[in-house]
C-alpha cells in the first residue's frame, strides 16, 4: 500500500493491491484488494471510487458498492458488471496489480434505521445485491430476538445472472429467487415475490423495505409500498464523475418538506433515499 492522503477523517483516498479478480457471473466481476486503512471505515451501503492506477484512459474513476469488508486482513471486496471501457479493462487485472481507490462516500443503509422495524425485505436487482452483503451480516450478527424478521428477495433476468446466492445463504437469512425466464425461483420479478414477504397478516407499519439495482425495479416498488403505505428506501445505482459532491452529474429529483420538487446529489445526500421522496416519473 503506498500513495494515500487523507482528506478527512472518514475519507481515504490511496492506493489499493489486487488479491484476486473473477467472474462470477454472467457479466458480473468481484474484485478484492488489499486496502486496510480504507476497509476499518467501511459501512453498509456506503460505495467506493475506483480508477485504474496511473491512467487517463478512461480519466475518471466508476463508483461501486463496498460488497464486504475484513478489518483483520485488510480485505476489500467489491462487484462490477463489465459495461464500458473501464470494466472491461478492470477484467484483465491480476493479483499485485493497483487501483487508485477513495471511500467510503455517500449516506448508507444507516440513514432507513428507525426504531420498531419488525419485518425488513432486502431486495436486490442484478449487481444491486453488492450493497446488502455486509449488511446481512450485520443483522445476522445479532440475536434473533434483536433483529427484524429479514428476508432478501434477488431478482435477475435469468439464473446465469444471478450472483453470490450461495454467499447470502450461509449468512442463514432467508433467500427468495426471482427469475424473468423462471430457470430459477419464482418466474417473474421481485414484486411477484413481495406478496409471499409480506402476507396479509404483516402489519406493515412496523415493516420496511431495502432496495438496489435498477431504476424500472425500483421505480415498481416504490409504487408497490406507496400503494400498502410502507416504508421504502432505495440505493440508486447513478452514474456519478467525482463521487464527492463537485460534479453534479448525478442530481435528482428530490421532494422537499414544504411538498416542492429540489435536486439532491446521489453521491453525498444518497445514494440511500427515501422512495416516497424521488420523482419516478
Amino acid at each position: 500500500m503506498s500513495d494515500c492522503v487523507t482528506s478527512r477523517k472518514e475519507l481515504w483516498a490511496g492506493v489499493g493491491e489486487v488479491l484476486t479478480n473473477r467472474p462470477v457471473g454472467e457479466g458480473v466481476w468481484k474484485i478484492s484488494l488489499r486496502a486496510p486503512e480504507f476497509a476499518e471505515r467501511v459501512e453498509p451501503g456506503k460505495f467506493v471510487m475506483l480508477r485504474l492506477y496511473q491512467s487517463s484512459d478512461p480519466l475518471l474513476g466508476r463508483p461501486f458498492a463496498v460488497y464486504d469488508a475484513d478489518v483483520a486482513t485488510g480485505r476489500v471486496e467489491a462487484l462490477y458488471a463489465v459495461v464500458g471501457k473501464g470494466t472491461t479493462r478492470m477484467t484483465a487485472l491480476t493479483p499485485g496489480d493497483k487501483l487508485e481507490l477513495w471511500g467510503p462516500l455517500g449516506n448508507g443503509w444507516n440513514v432507513a434505521k428507525r426504531a420498531g422495524v419488525r419485518r425488513l425485505a432486502l431486495i436486490a436487482g442484478g449487481v444491486g445485491i453488492a450493497p446488502f452483503y455486509t449488511l446481512v451480516k450485520e443483522l445476522m450478527k445479532r440475536d434473533a430476538s434483536e433483529r427484524p424478521q429479514t428476508t432478501f428477495v434477488y431478482g435477475a433476468r435469468t439464473a446465469a445472472r444471478l450472483t453470490c446466492v450461495e454467499e447470502f445463504q450461509a449468512l442463514g437469512v432467508d433467500v427468495k429467487v426471482a427469475t424473468e425466464d423462471g430457470s430459477v425461483g419464482t418466474r417473474g420479478f421481485v414484486t411477484d415475490v413481495l406478496p409471499e414477504v409480506f402476507a396479509p397478516d404483516v402489519p406493515l407499519a412496523d415493516a420496511q423495505i431495502l432496495a438496489c439495482g435498477p431504476t424500472p425495479m425500483l421505480k415498481a416498488i416504490a409504487r408497490w409500498a406507496a400503494a400498502r403505505h410502507c416504508e421504502c428506501w432505495t440505493s440508486l445505482e447513478s452514474p456519478m464523475a467525482c463521487g464527492m459532491g463537485i460534479c453534479f452529474s448525478c442530481v435528482v429529483n428530490w421532494k422537499s418538506d414544504d411538498g416542492t420538487w429540489d435536486y439532491k446529489r446521489a453521491c453525498v445526500d444518497g445514494p440511500v433515499f427515501d422512495a416516497a421522496r424521488l420523482k419516478w416519473d
